[in-house]
């Protein structure tokens, strides 16, 4: 009786140890991370990555650098190859909930992100996605903030792996906003060609992640990952 006690004992602390590794902040204890703005950020382990739970708000790189705020339309459409970013329907209020978006010039510089940590490329979006499995738009989704579908099916996920993800919309190149409440699309660093770059996104009526390749001058959100 003692023996299978001890055993019974010894698998369910091991099974509490897998569930955690998945599940919670990296074993550093390292819980939150500051940009250069003084944002603070709730961060995340899944597998052997770790990833802010919130979409980046900073309007400077780690190096004390401003970015453009840009928000007049045919400024953002001309500005060509300058890093911008912009908040969706250039309202602050949308900032403290879905982070700034920017396009992939503000994103390619490799400083985005603060210091230790960076934009993930187009692999590691994907070793999430290999990690996480079949459902894992819903696992990421979190449970309220999605547009329900028109079949009114429910479109928000789990948030099973405290990723958080929330339907900030983008920004199209012409300077128009669109699908807030419905899409949340990310950038990767890894670039497809001279005018498009990879990026990830999450829809209200999917339960995967879906990979697009954008034009670099889309307005979209950018999650960072730990070095």
């Amino acid at each position: 009786m003692k023996i299978n006690l001890l055993l019974a004992t010894t698998l369910l602390s091991l099974s509490l140890f897998a569930q955690n590794t998945v599940n919670t902040a990296d074993s550093s204890n390292t819980k939150t991370v500051t940009d250069v703005d003084g944002n603070t950020y709730k961060t995340v382990r899944i597998g052997d990555q770790v990833w802010m739970t919130e979409n980046l708000r900073t309007s400077k790189y780690a190096d004390g650098t401003s970015i453009t705020n840009v928000t007049e339309s045919s400024q953002w459409n001309i500005a060509s190859k300058n890093s911008m970013w912009c908040n969706y329907n250039n309202d602050s209020q949308n900032d403290k909930i879905y982070g700034k978006l920017y396009n992939w010039y503000a994103v390619k510089k490799g400083k985005l992100c603060p210091t230790s940590w960076h934009v993930p490329k187009a692999s590691e979006w994907e070793k999430l996605v290999d990690f996480l499995a079949a459902k894992e738009g819903t696992d990421l989704k979190s449970k309220s903030g999605w547009n329900e579908n028109e079949d009114g099916t429910s479109g928000n996920g789990t948030h099973d792996y405290g990723w958080f993800a929330l339907p900030g919309g983008y920004r199209q190149a012409n300077g128009d906003f669109n699908y807030i409440g419905s899409e949340g699309s990310w950038w990767s660093l890894s670039k497809k060609n001279g005018e498009f770059a990879w990026n990830f996104a999450l829809e209200s009526s999917n339960s995967s992640i879906s990979e697009y390749y954008s034009v670099k001058k889309f307005g979209l959100s950018v999650r960072c990952i730990k070095d």
